[in-house]
């Protein structure tokens, strides 16, 4: 029942700039502009975990994105299903994403099955924040989504496209991905 909002082949992602509160909630939006999921970024927390919800009011569990270890140059974040198992992880690449973004997609055995990086001129969106970032999801040898981050004053927009594949990304997994993206610019958001 609760599926039908991730039958769509993109997705809008959007968080507000400022928030009064100490969490930043995120909203993703269905082409036809429903809500299909929504979550609460706190501002201060070591350790994050993230409940992606279907609703609102908070009464409907998507997925958990939870982060492994506390202090790791490798940030491991576990996607989780409501009941609690893990169905794959995104790695960090280490000193390597201090200049251009890089995850390690992992099926729930930490198996390597893709990966996600950050495409177009990194090194050039550390100096200057202006700049929108662009992301490839790969799965095996091709590439199954696009994220697109459109440039707003007041807010952050994510575009995240599914392309039409023969064995397509789970659209929760991509939409957990494009979350992880976004989280990693406010990361460096919060360092400056």
């Amino acid at each position: 029942m609760h599926l039908q909002p991730f039958e769509h082949p993109s997705f809008t992602l959007v968080r507000p700039l400022f928030s009064l509160t100490f969490q930043r909630i995120t909203r993703v939006y269905a082409p036809d502009g429903r809500l299909a999921a929504m979550v609460e970024i706190p501002w201060f927390r070591l350790r994050t975990e993230l409940i992606v919800y279907a609703d609102e009011a908070q009464l409907v569990p998507l997925f958990v994105i939870r982060t492994r270890r506390l202090a790791t140059l490798d940030r491991e974040h576990d996607l989780l299903d409501p009941s609690g198992v893990r169905v794959g992880c995104l790695r960090t690449g280490g000193i390597a994403s201090l200049f251009r973004d890089q995850w390690d997609i992992l099926d729930g055995q930490d198996n390597r099955v893709g990966e996600m990086v950050e495409e177009g001129p990194a090194i050039w969106r550390r100096i200057i924040k202006l700049l929108p970032g662009h992301h490839r999801i790969d799965l095996g040898r091709r590439t199954v989504a696009r994220i697109k981050q459109d440039f707003h004053f007041f807010r952050r927009v994510f575009q995240l496209r599914i392309l039409p594949v023969e064995d397509p990304i789970e659209p929760r997994f991509a939409i957990a991905c494009g979350l992880v993206a976004m989280m990693a610019d406010l990361r460096r958001e919060q360092r400056e």
